[in-house]
């Protein structure tokens, strides 16, 4: 998942305040008379009517998916509502709650499922997978469904996704008689030993968002056994002032020795354009690089993300689906949510430009396609970085003033972990 799908939460704690505030009563009228006409005409003929509100981008894609179940259920109407962005989306799934007119069916961001579940929007889902018999942790990676699962709760399905492996310069590699790293230790002396004749061994923006630490980087604060923050219980606890974490930040320090010396203020497409160039031996590389890299005149090769002591782990996003708690017709929605996220055929429709979140769907075409092998082995352990809290996005701002003053060397990693410890607590109490 890309960094600026995160943005949203900005929006969304914002906007969860206010319904907060201002209580979920029922509104005296929602939906035009004309509206209510034509449902009511629609129940009496014994048909269901469900709205569906999806971005733009994923519109054509899930419009593709439904079309089976659709032609084999004449009785079930889908009216997709299309809106521009996630933040868009969220304007109108907060607001129709508030009016007591929610979405049948809902695309959410994984950032939000938590705050949303908590606010009362999202329908819990055990005893709909109780009646029928399903375990979406048998059915898809279980990592990514504990996203969406609070307390023992599951509030939503995940329906793609997006992880990252390592591009690897193979020409470079060779160049220079190495061969690819498997572990964390083997990518710094490889990257050490392609440092030479205006190469490096490895690129990457390092400080171009605040969830850089977590993502593309936290592939190997993952990989160490590392984490931000942890839920125990009800309560968000920093883990930040531990050895995995200041291993990983003395990791990336000396990284930075094979890294382009204006890594510090890259953009992302700054950092894209040194690998393309070809000299660069290494490249976090997610699913969205294959349509914006250019033609290249060397060879690369996607590997999995070099290990840690707990092993090669990487980073997962993506978005979920959910029932709105205000449906007036929540079985006939479970039954198509149903249909769409325990068979592979819809599940690759609705991975779009992302991942599927089923090993199945990747014997779906496109996802035969040798490129996505990668992808798929490193997804058998890609997880979340954190099940995000309300405040997420002042919880990483804040990690991340320490991430740049270690990178910049302006303070040393023992003073920063110890400092950052006790503010990104104090944040994460907040949450209480």
């Amino acid at each position: 998942m890309k960094h600026k799908k995160m943005l949203c939460i900005f929006m969304t704690t914002a906007l969860l305040a206010s319904l907060t505030a201002c209580g979920s009563k029922p509104a005296e009228s929602s939906g035009s008379s004309t509206d209510n006409k034509a449902q009511d005409e629609a129940e009496a003929a014994g048909n269901v009517s469900l709205n569906f509100i999806v971005q733009e981008v994923d519109y054509e894609h899930v419009k593709e998916a439904m079309q089976p179940y659709l032609d084999e259920h004449k009785d079930v109407e889908v009216e997709l509502v299309k809106v521009a962005d996630f933040t868009a989306m969220n304007q109108k799934v907060l607001a129709s709650h508030q009016a007591n007119d929610d979405y049948d069916l809902i695309f959410v961001n994984h950032v939000d499922t938590l705050a949303f579940s908590k606010a009362g929007i999202l329908e819990p889902l055990n005893s709909y997978t109780e009646k029928d018999g399903i375990n979406y942790s048998e059915i898809l990676y279980p990592s990514l469904v504990e996203s969406c699962t609070f307390d023992g709760t599951q509030y939503a399905v995940p329906i793609n996704t997006d992880t990252r492996v390592m591009a690897v310069n193979k020409d470079l590699f060779e160049q220079y008689g190495q061969e690819y790293p498997t572990t964390q230790d083997e990518m710094l002396k490889a990257a050490a030993a392609m440092t030479a004749d205006g190469n490096y061994g490895f690129v990457n923006s390092m400080t171009r968002s605040a969830y850089v630490p977590e993502y593309e980087q936290g592939v190997f604060l993952m990989g160490r056994g590392g984490t931000l923050y942890e839920l125990e219980g009800d309560k968000a606890v920093a883990k930040i002032d531990t050895p995995e974490m200041k291993d990983y930040l003395n990791f990336n320090l000396e990284l930075l020795n094979y890294m382009p010396k204006d890594c510090l203020t890259m953009t992302e497409d700054d950092g894209r354009k040194v690998f393309a160039s070809g000299k660069a031996g290494m490249y976090i590389f997610g699913p969205w690089e294959y349509s914006l890299l250019p033609e290249l005149d060397f060879t690369y090769e996607l590997i999995n993300i070099p290990a840690g002591e707990k092993g090669s782990v990487s980073t997962s996003g993506g978005y979920h689906l959910a029932i709105g708690s205000g449906s007036k017709n929540k079985e006939a929605a479970w039954d198509l949510m149903k249909y769409l996220t325990t068979s592979a055929e819809p599940m690759a429709k609705l991975a779009a430009t992302a991942l599927p979140t089923m090993d199945k769907a990747f014997e779906i075409a496109p996802y035969t396609d040798e490129k996505y092998d990668a992808f798929r082995k490193q997804m058998e352990s890609s997880v979340l970085p954190e099940i995000p809290v309300a405040n997420l996005n002042a919880v990483v701002e804040e990690f991340n003033t320490y991430w740049n003053d270690v990178l910049y060397g302006k303070v040393s990693v023992d003073d920063a972990c110890k400092q950052a410890q006790e503010s990104v607590q104090a944040l994460l109490d907040k949450n209480q």
